[in-house]
Formats: C-alpha cells, sequence, structure tokens
C-alpha cells in the first residue's frame, strides 16, 4: 500500500467515494452549492472571504469524517457478510492507518485554530457529535437503527462548512430546510438502498422533480413562517436542477 497515496485530506473520499470527475460535479451541485450560497447570502455577499472560509471548514470537516471512511472500510468490513469494498485490494497496516488519521487530526486542529473556532463550544460539540454518530454507524448491526445515525451524518456533512459562520437566527431559518431537501431526501435513498423501502423509481430524475415539488408546499410555510424566502429558495434550485436534468435526458450520478 502505498503511503502517500492517501495521506492529505479529501484523497481518501475522493480515492474511494468521489473517483471520477462527474461526482464531484454532483457533489457541488447537491452537497456544495445551497451551503456556499447560503453562507455569501448571510455574510452581505462577500464571496470571496466566504469562498475561503467554505473552503477551509470543509477541509476540518472531512478530515474527521475521512477517519469515519477508514474506520468502516479497513475494520468494519471484515465483519460484514457482503463487505463492499471501496477501494481494490485495501487493506492497509495499522501503522499506515495510524498515520493518515494523525495527519487529518493536524489537519483539523490547524484549521481550526487558523480559523479561530478552536475553542468555540459550538465547533468542539458538532465535531464530538459527528465523532459519536460516525461510530455508532460503524459498529451497529441493526440497519433500522443505523438509519438514524445516517439522519445525523447526513445533517453534519451538510452544514459543516457554514455552521460556524452564521449567526443562531440564521441557523434555525435553514435547519428545516435542509432536514427536507436533504437529510429526509438522502435518508429514503439510503433506506431503500439497505432494503428497507421500496422504491424502484427513486434514480428517475421524475421521482426527484416531483419530491420537490411536491415539498414545495412545506418549504412555502416555512418561509411564511420565517418572514424569508430562503426556504422556498432552497426547495427550487433543487427543484429547478432536476428539472432541466428531466427536460434534457442526463443521466445524473447517484451520491457513493
Amino acid at each position: 500500500m502505498n503511503t502517500l497515496r492517501f495521506l492529505l485530506p479529501y484523497t481518501y473520499f475522493y480515492g474511494s467515494r468521489v473517483k471520477q470527475l462527474k461526482y464531484n460535479v454532483y457533489y457541488l451541485i447537491i452537497d456544495w452549492a445551497v451551503p456556499f450560497a447560503l453562507l455569501v447570502y448571510f455574510s452581505g455577499f462577500d464571496w470571496q472571504h466566504s469562498l475561503l472560509r467554505f473552503v477551509l471548514a470543509y477541509l476540518a470537516f472531512i478530515s474527521i469524517y475521512e477517519v469515519g471512511y477508514l474506520g468502516n472500510d479497513v475494520y468494519s468490513v471484515r465483519h460484514e457478510t457482503n463487505p463492499r469494498r471501496r477501494v481494490k485490494s485495501f487493506d492497509p497496516s495499522n501503522a499506515v492507518i495510524s498515520l493518515w488519521v494523525l495527519t487529518r487530526v493536524a489537519a483539523f486542529a490547524g484549521i481550526s485554530w487558523y480559523l479561530g473556532v478552536w475553542r468555540q463550544p459550538l465547533w468542539l460539540a458538532y465535531y464530538a457529535v459527528l465523532i459519536i454518530f460516525f461510530y455508532l454507524h460503524n459498529v451497529l448491526k441493526d440497519n433500522e437503527l443505523k438509519v438514524m445515525t445516517f439522519v445525523n451524518l447526513a445533517f453534519s456533512r451538510y452544514l459543516a462548512p457554514v455552521f460556524i459562520f452564521l449567526l443562531p437566527a440564521q441557523l434555525m431559518l435553514i435547519v428545516a430546510p435542509v432536514f427536507l431537501n436533504y437529510v429526509f431526501y438522502r435518508t429514503l435513498m439510503y433506506m431503500d438502498s439497505k432494503g428497507l423501502l421500496n422504491m424502484p423509481n427513486r434514480r428517475a430524475p421524475a421521482h426527484k422533480v416531483y419530491y420537490y415539488l411536491l415539498a414545495m408546499g412545506v418549504s412555502v410555510v416555512l418561509s411564511l413562517m420565517g418572514h424569508s424566502w430562503v426556504p422556498v429558495a432552497i426547495t427550487g434550485y433543487y427543484l429547478l436542477f432536476w428539472s432541466v436534468v428531466q427536460a434534457v435526458g442526463i443521466k445524473a450520478p447517484e451520491a457513493e
């Protein structure tokens, strides 16, 4: 195993989950565009400063998240009946794993210090919860219980690049739309992939268009409650994207 192959943060995520440019584009559209746009909006459209903070906060997040991936792909798969091998012939030594983990912990600590958030209770609590639930997601055997650990992970990964930079009122405004448009949607896909639901049409763009079209009702109510167009805009973004995909006939990739 080449020690340097997955030494730096994001390299393991790319090598085991992204793998191709189209998946980077997918994550840009589905996972990153809306949180970044929200950060820019709430920062008074200071996009340059927002971009720097977004990238650094994401690197801090993926540094910790990749440790969970490594735990799952190296150790948890050893106890699975039909393990899903993310990387071909992947069996690094404990010494190599330790080096990769230490590099990521150091990156997280360095970014936390640079951003000036390393002593903020919210930052520390957020990542403590993330670590706990990724550990539980790796060790639990009951797929029905793992649905809830997945909910925690999906919520954490979506807001990780922006939560520390937003005011409490701003966070409260976007939490419900994030659950509706991303966490709940991804959870349904996860449950179907694990055989807990039967959704044979879930990969079809039309299914996604109808999902966001029907979600718009809740988003309108959330916008009225919060006196803000943000909830409707988030749903509208995903509705527009999948409508274009359906109209053009593009086969969009699914997240790993």
